[in-house]
């Protein structure tokens, strides 16, 4: 089962893999139905939202929630009052429930300066698969209103994708292009071998990578996740009798997918919530 969903991603990742490029920033043109939800910033750095009209009054509503929590203000405000960093926040039509990071930007000393966050028209619906996205999914038993827990979900996707943007940040900017063009080569060659990851190619591209693509697609992906419990815990700290089953559904789903990967959940709920608060 594994090694099929593994091979699933492969194709998705392959067709929609955003590349990204080592250039300054420049300016972007926007479309003149587009509105820019939010404060003016120079184009070179902070934040620039843009978010058509017929999508801004949900934006809006996602964004209150994320920034209904101090974890939240922080993350925002540390790009927002960025003198040499910018970040894009799209929304689109055509990304549904799913959201994205991509279009990274490095400057010649191989820092990331730019990176750009494209959010699903529909962010506030569909829980992913727990193998990957053991937090969001979880967030499908939360008991809520219908739009309360919409916004929280779609909430928790946003700072997922902000996890993406600060842990790029922490990388070597050479480091990280070199992973992404070689496991652009390696999934090349995976969709037109008959998915055999034993091809002296692979084996070569996975020597030079340190470990398999899928290993590090997963690591960024739990990172993302990470981040997004972070503000889960954040959003619903007091509120026990909501947080608990929420984090024993998040828990199973790890010791089930990702076994390895469960203490990096446990520090974030220990440091976060009273000594044995869901503890049986």
């Amino acid at each position: 089962m594994r090694l099929l969903t593994a091979a699933l991603f492969l194709v998705f990742h392959a067709f929609f893999a955003i590349q990204s490029e080592a250039r300054p920033i420049g300016k972007n043109s926007t479309d003149p139905k587009t509105l820019t939800a939010g404060p003016k910033v120079d184009a070179e750095h902070g934040i620039k939202e843009v978010v058509p009209q017929e999508f801004r009054a949900r934006y809006n509503k996602w964004k209150a929630e994320l920034l209904s929590t101090e974890f939240g203000r922080d993350q925002w405000a540390k790009y927002e009052s960025s003198e040499t960093f910018l970040l894009k926040i799209i929304v689109a039509s055509d990304k549904k429930f799913g959201a994205g990071t991509g279009d990274f930007k490095w400057d010649d000393d191989g820092r990331l300066v730019g990176a750009t966050i494209t959010l699903g028209k529909n962010l506030d619906r569909g829980f992913p698969d727990p193998v990957y996205y053991p937090v969001m999914n979880s967030l499908s038993i939360l008991i809520e209103p219908a739009e309360v827990k919409g916004n929280i979900l779609a909430s928790a996707k946003m700072a997922h994708e902000l996890g993406h943007v600060g842990q790029t940040s922490e990388a070597d900017g050479r480091v990280f292009q070199k992973q992404e063009s070689l496991m652009t080569a390696y999934y090349k060659i995976f969709l037109n071998n008959g998915y055999n990851t034993k091809d002296p190619r692979l084996v070569e591209l996975a020597q030079d990578l340190g470990r398999a693509p899928i290993e590090i697609w997963e690591d960024r992906e739990y990172w993302g996740e990470a981040n997004a419990l972070r503000f889960l815990v954040a959003r619903m700290n007091k509120e026990y009798s909501a947080i608990c089953p929420v984090l024993g559904n998040i828990m199973r789903n790890l010791t089930i997918y990702a076994p390895n990967y469960e203490y990096r959940f446990d520090q974030i709920a220990d440091s976060a919530l009273p000594a044995g608060t869901c503890r049986q």
